[in-house]
């Protein structure tokens, strides 16, 4: 929501009536400069020379003011009141945009008095900046502007309003410390476009050194790192920096872009992961929004389609969940999925192209004996080369599809927005993502399907006793990895929903906390002793320690020593993990250690919870 106020509606000044426009506050990032809308008449025409003509400047009203026309680095013109610390792109060369720039800012002048604001800035420490521009809004004329303090780093405004645009579609936003690195992310933008007269200290020379060595080592240490380019890339960046070293305290335009695009990089970045806040994103696929154990929904269709395209949707979507973390782009990490993908593509458009020409091979050789037209061989070879024909178009769409997907973060999550935006959201890209793996490999299945059948419709006895043994062997061979595959990919959402069914259903286990994943255990105690069998779930593995402290230890016996509670040892070998416990043994944490009765029904059940009885 954007606050407005109108001119019109305010008092008067010396220098006239005021016009209607509206003050609209907006940020550094909102300058539209790279869509004026203003173009070139295509003449032909070329321009005369005068002779001895050595002076080349345009015809401007601006000597007689403060106002001077600045050129960004980029070719993009700009003006300033160096004096006043005033920027804008509206054209004040035209006499009456400047009457209205003027009135404009003699009218924010008067508002940012009322907040015991003093702007202009004396002369001695000019560290406020005013920064306007005159705008046709949908229904009225507006002025946008910000103010600028320059000590700070930040933008203000002296209208209230909720800039969105700003917190970039970021969930949670609420403290303050955060909402300073969205405004000090605006306060660099502000310096990359208006650098004029500008210069950096030691001490931002500093920081930005340590914020791309950081970066640098991160990305070359880490698999998760947050840094927003790739080494190379920072190298690069290093080399750069390196120079700027000589500019450091010196006015200097294009240098002062760089600094000022660099710093505002890594402020990006820092708002976006929270940076210095208790949730801070640590890792590039870490959630700030859910703990890593959460089971984001998935689906019906991602389930049944799991089975018809061989477990690969499952894959892709753990991947994409792994890429796209909470609506957030990490580049290098994208580049590198778009590339893995784009080679698989390229690999299952070889393996599809190959399988197409022993499909046509093959029904050769079925459509030479007429005993076997429309047969099951011959049928089984259409559904092949179906399937094949398939997969080659599905992989090629998707390759010319992403190939340009990997190159701008901003555009990549405006994308992955849109394509997600839908009932199934993430699933959907997964699903389709699999399209080329699922078709090729029930064209196999559908060739291998033919061959057996041309195979076995034979009466030859010799060809039946010498291909059997080898199939057989064969089919022992791929089994295997077939296995592993199956238990990786297809398998995998059959075990997730075995183990919420155990925590959920079955009720009785013992969820570890701090010593590994959450898995299911099943207690009972055997009659006549004091030792309590744990038996083995699923999921995770429970490590030695001492259950009423939470501290690491071997699997001897330790005295807890605590309020003369006895001896407690955790042991484990092989299936079972044994603990063994006597009368009136606490299990627990800190302060929530309980006490663990003997019990003498023996199959009797206990369920304790992140190391509490329940």
């Amino acid at each position: 929501m954007e606050s407005s106020v109108s001119l019109s509606s305010q008092s008067t000044t010396t220098t006239g009536k005021l016009p209607t426009r509206m003050f609209t506050p907006f940020t550094a990032s909102d300058v539209d400069r790279y869509n004026r809308g203003e173009f070139i008449p295509p003449d032909k025409e070329f321009p005369w020379i005068d002779a001895a003509q050595r002076l080349f400047e345009d015809p401007s009203d601006l000597s007689s003011t403060g106002w001077k026309v600045c050129t960004h680095p980029e070719g993009a013109p700009y003006f300033c009141d160096i004096q006043r610390r005033i920027y804008t792109d509206t054209d004040v060369r035209n006499p009456k945009k400047m009457g209205t720039v003027e009135k404009c800012i003699s009218r924010l002048s008067e508002l940012a008095a009322s907040h015991s604001i003093t702007f202009p800035s004396p002369a001695s420490s000019p560290s406020l900046e005013l920064v306007l521009e005159l705008a046709n809004g949908k229904s009225r004329k507006e002025c946008r502007y910000y103010f600028v303090d320059t000590e700070k780093r930040l933008l203000f405004w002296v209208h209230a309003w909720v800039p969105e645009r700003m917190y970039a579609n970021l969930r949670g936003v609420k403290k303050q410390s955060h909402i300073k690195m969205a405004l000090e992310m605006q306060y660099w933008t502000h310096c990359e476009l208006y650098p004029r007269e500008r210069t950096f200290d030691a001490a931002v020379y500093r920081e930005l050194c340590g914020l791309v060595i950081h970066a640098n080592a991160e990305s070359i240490t880490s698999d998760t790192s947050l840094a927003p380019f790739e080494s190379a890339e920072l190298s690069k960046m290093m080399d750069i920096v390196r120079v700027l070293q000589d500019s450091v305290g010196q006015v200097n335009d294009p240098v002062m872009c760089v600094v000022a695009r660099f710093m505002c990089i890594f402020s990006r970045i820092h708002f976006l992961n929270f940076h210095g806040q208790p949730c801070a994103r640590l890792d590039v696929d870490h959630s700030i929004y859910y703990p890593r154990n959460h089971r984001l929904r998935t689906s019906l269709l991602l389930h049944v389609l799991s089975f018809l395209l061989f477990g690969a949707p499952w894959r892709y979507v753990e991947t994409l969940r792994g890429v796209w973390v909470d609506e957030t782009v990490n580049l290098p990490r994208w580049k590198a999925f778009v590339a893995r993908v784009i080679d698989e593509w390229g690999g299952f458009t070889i393996y599809s192209t190959v399988m197409l020409a022993v499909d046509i091979s093959l029904l050769g050789i079925a459509d030479s004996d007429s005993k076997t037209y429309q047969s099951v061989t011959v049928i089984a070879i259409y559904v092949s080369v179906i399937c094949t024909v398939g997969s080659i178009v599905a992989s090629v769409v998707l390759t010319g599809m992403w190939r340009d997907k990997a190159e701008n973060a901003e555009e990549v999550a405006k994308y992955m927005n849109e394509i997600t935006d839908t009932v199934i959201g993430v699933d959907h890209m997964a699903i389709m993502f699999s399209v080329p793996f699922g078709l090729l490999i029930w064209g196999m299945t559908s060739f291998l399907v033919a061959f057996l059948d041309l195979i076995y419709t034979s009466t030859y006895l010799p060809t039946l006793a010498t291909t059997t043994p080898g199939i057989i062997l064969v089919a022992v061979l791929v089994a295997w990895p077939v296995w592993v595959a199956v238990e990786r990919g297809l398998g995998g959402w059959i075990m997730r929903a075995v183990d919420i069914w155990k925590q959920q259903v079955v009720r009785t286990g013992w969820h570890i906390k701090g010593w590994g994943e959450q898995g299911v255990r099943s207690w009972r105690e055997r009659e006549g002793s004091t030792i309590v069998e744990i038996r083995r779930g699923s999921v995770g593995m429970a490590e030695p320690g001492i259950l009423d402290t939470g501290r690491r230890q071997g699997s001897a016996s330790v005295s807890s020593g605590r309020e003369g509670r006895k001896t407690v040892s955790f042991v484990e070998t092989g299936e079972d993990v044994e603990a063994r416990v006597g009368m009136g043994a606490a299990f627990g944490t800190g302060d929530g250690v309980q006490d663990l009765q003997a019990s003498e029904d023996v199959c009797k059940p206990q369920l304790l919870e992140m190391g509490r009885m329940v």
